[in-house]
């Protein structure tokens, strides 16, 4: 049985058949030549001539053809026959970030009024001859690649104010962002990508549009082939046939281990380029007889570039490339028009700089202007004509922004439960939803951690609603992992501070989504700790979390300014809280438990009132978190604030103990200010510490220790990656200005010391692969100068 055009990737019938009418029988405007009613039009003045085109164009003079578009090879060379003229296909490869260049020589097909009969491409060359095909022109192509924001298209992890609060809360341990992952049989399982391609996915979908309700990309406003690798057969796959626009270009430039493969009628489909980066039989086969071909590729790298793997690893995808480029480029006949543009100074990586590149292109097809002059149309009008026609068949101005939908689904998932997701989803289905409204929510399951993308489809539903349907890929089924993480402190004189932190995550214990989190320090402050954190209910904001951990951490006593001696606090704690998250935000919670703790010297002679405490407690807090980074923020706040009430295990008494800390940046431009202040009141003496750097910078760490503590900062910083052609990574050239003070408020001499301390720093930061980077001078007025160097959070 034939199965009908309208129908989607799985067989079912397209939700909105209207959409399909343009794609699928488009009224094409015939447009005789204008001197048949200009017989001077040549002789007129350029006004003149401009709107008799206009006119033959846009009221009807020309005759309308309601024949459908050509799909077939031979139906497209009988359509150029019957306008006395050659098929012409235009060819475009891959060539990553080089392949903006294809936006250019599109520009110069647009000025002469080249019409376009067939498009094939690869990988880059996929997305922007997809594009052009399904309707876009040169300078919506141009418009949509410099507007694209690359660092949040290729990070490793949705921006950190999607983020769900328990990763939030990891940021601050200095934990890498990706880890070790294991499979339920305990084996290290590696990432089938280095960067997740949600945010490539939401992209193509959004681009792509009504395109993706054509699964025969030969009905098209032209006709349309990607090339793709199947990476299990190694055979070259071409996709056209019971596929969709934005599934073909995410499918032809997956690049083995950049992106992870994708899944087309059960074949593994990888990046085209390894087998035919330059697709100019398969133009061939599908009617063109003149072809206009760019080729972007990346050339081979010389001997001396060959110095690391990574060198290496993209030398054996080039050379592959080079091949099949060869064999190509011997396929092209004296006819045939080769655009190489010059691109020496670009890798396939250079991103940021597609405006460069494109000019780049237009300049090549400027060199070859002449030879594709002959390809013009030989009336303008009729040139026009054409392109409105491409340009309305399919894209981008019948794109549907508001759906009805009627139910949302969750599919494919193994381990994680479908109902959590839907609550997560939170799409509400009683008034029309967006499709900004649909990305974001598909952002926020991908935030989560447990997918490496999150697509989604529409399906029809009933009287003509959609029923909306997404497919999380989860990373590992019942994933678990192991995150590194670490700081290094010194401030050049006695502190020399280094630690390393694993934190083993085992995620989707039981259906409601239950995890369990271990925690291992290692350095200065030791630590130790396991958390069970178990929502109420499948994607419920309720949860509880009992909890374990035991501590280690040394502090010095002073004297007159001087070291004396030297304690450590052992501390153990238990205890179970009931808690919500607030959103995105945040999360408030309140526990009960108990915990013990004792400090023992272990340099000096001095003896401290600080007896062994083993007491039950109750505690709240709340924390709301919305910056954009806690290496260098520029936007949102942190506000955290915690309570705590430790009973007298001997007597009705209690002692409370109160913590708040607020973080505040506003940035204009490159600069930057940042506000933070702290506040913390106890009844339990030295809880709180103050010392180094950005608290009161110049003094030792942990130079004082109170039961109260006051400490207000401003940092002034500038973003001079600019000045330094620093690149992707950010510097920051910053100043700071401190005024704090800690004290026991029950004791007297330096330890009840209620002096308020000032201080100044200046510091160089690097936002680098491994985290922030610190090189800080300053001086507290009432202790000399100091000298900081750190790795890790200094928030």
């Amino acid at each position: 049985m034939e199965r009908p055009d309208a129908f989607s990737e799985n067989g079912r019938p397209h939700s909105d058949p209207r959409s399909l009418r343009p794609s699928f029988f488009v009224p094409q405007v015939c447009i005789p030549d204008s001197s048949q009613f200009f017989p001077d039009i040549d002789d007129k003045p350029m006004q003149l001539k401009k709107i008799a085109i206009l006119t033959l164009a846009a009221l009807g003079l020309a005759a309308t053809c309601t024949q459908p578009l050509a799909k077939t090879a031979d139906e497209v060379r009988a359509r150029c026959r019957a306008e006395h003229r050659p098929c012409v296909g235009l060819v475009l490869s891959g060539g990553g970030a080089r392949g903006f260049a294809h936006t250019g020589v599109l520009d110069v097909i647009e000025e002469l009024g080249i019409k376009i009969d067939v498009v094939t491409g690869t990988s880059m060359g996929s997305m922007v001859g997809g594009a052009y095909a399904a309707g876009y022109s040169a300078a919506e192509i141009r418009d949509i690649v410099l507007g694209v924001d690359w660092d949040r298209m290729m990070a490793p992890r949705a921006d950190r104010e999607e983020l769900p609060w328990r990763l939030k809360v990891d940021d601050y341990k200095n934990l890498a962002v990706s880890g070790i992952e294991f499979g339920k049989d305990g084996r290290v399982k590696l990432p089938d990508s280095v960067i997740p391609s949600e945010e490539l996915d939401l992209f193509l979908n959004d681009k792509t549009g009504p395109a993706n309700y054509v699964n025969d990309l030969t009905e098209l406003a032209i006709p349309f082939g990607a090339i793709a690798t199947d990476l299990v057969s190694g055979e070259r796959v071409v996709l056209q046939k019971d596929v969709s626009l934005g599934m073909a270009m995410r499918a032809s430039m997956s690049l083995p281990g950049v992106f992870a493969p994708v899944v087309i009628h059960d074949r593994m489909l990888v990046d085209g380029g390894l087998l035919d980066n330059l697709p100019v039989s398969l133009a061939r086969e599908m009617g063109a007889d003149v072809i206009i071909a760019v080729n972007v590729g990346t050339p081979l790298l010389k001997r001396e570039e060959l110095g690391n793997v990574v060198t290496v690893m993209a030398q054996m995808v080039n050379l592959l490339t080079e091949q099949n480029v060869r064999q190509s480029l011997a396929d092209l006949g004296p006819e045939d028009i080769l655009i190489t543009p010059d691109l020496d100074d670009f890798s396939s990586a250079d991103l940021k700089k597609s405006d460069k590149i494109i000019t780049r292109g237009y300049d090549a097809a400027q060199k070859v202007r002449d030879r594709l002059e002959r390809l013009a149309s030989p009336d303008r009008a009729q040139w026009i004509a054409w392109d409105e026609t491409r340009k309305g068949a399919v894209m981008p101005h019948t794109r549907r922004d508001i759906h009805e939908i009627s139910t949302v689904k969750v599919e494919g998932l193994k381990v994680a439960n479908p109902e959590a997701i839907l609550n997560e989803l939170d799409i509400d289905t009683s008034r029309p939803v967006s499709n900004a409204e649909i990305d974001a929510a598909s952002r926020r399951v991908w935030a989560d951690g447990a997918y490496s993308s999150v697509r989604y489809r529409f399906e029809p539903g009933p009287e003509g609603t959609e029923v909306l349907v997404f497919e999380p890929k989860e990373k590992k089924p019942g994933y678990s992992s192991i995150r590194i993480g670490g700081s290094l402190e010194t401030d050049f004189r006695d502190e020399h501070t280094f630690t390393v932190l694993l934190a083993h995550t085992w995620g989707w214990l039981n259906p409601w989504g239950a995890e369990l989190r271990s925690e291992i320090q290692a350095g200065k402050n030791r630590r130790a700790g396991v958390e069970f954190y178990q929502p109420l209910g499948p994607g419920s904001d309720w949860f509880v979390n009992p909890s374990f951990e035991y501590s280690v951490s040394p502090f010095n006593v002073y004297e007159n300014g001087e070291a004396i001696a030297r304690y450590k606090n052992e501390t153990s704690t238990a205890q179970i809280g009931l808690g919500y998250s607030i959103e995105r935000l945040g999360y408030a919670r309140v526990a009960a438990g108990y915990f013990s703790q004792a400090s023992t010297r272990t340099i000096g002679v001095t003896d401290l009132s600080t007896p062994e405490v083993e007491s039950p407690f109750v505690s709240a807090e709340l924390l709301l978190d919305t910056l954009d980074s806690v290496n260098f923020p520029t936007k949102g706040y942190r506000f955290a604030l915690q309570g705590q009430r430790i009973f007298d295990t001997d007597g009705p008494g209690y002692k409370n103990i109160y913590e708040a800390n607020v973080y505040v940046p506003i940035t204009y431009g490159r600069w930057t200010t940042l506000f933070s202040g702290k506040l913390g009141r106890s009844a339990v003496p030295s809880v709180f510490s103050l010392g180094g750097a950005f608290e009161l910078t110049g003094s030792p760490y942990g130079r004082w220790t109170g039961s109260d503590i006051q400490l207000g900062s401003v940092r002034i910083s500038r973003n001079i990656s600019d000045w330094l052609g620093a690149g992707e990574r950010t510097v920051w050239l910053g100043a700071s200005a401190e005024a704090g003070r800690a004290y026991n408020r029950d004791e007297e001499g330096e330890s009840g010391n209620r002096d308020w301390h000032r201080a100044v720093g200046g510091y160089v930061g690097v936002d680098s692969i491994i985290g922030p980077l610190y090189l800080m001078v300053g001086r507290t007025m009432d202790e000399g100068w100091g000298v900081y160097f750190f790795w890790g959070r200094k928030m």
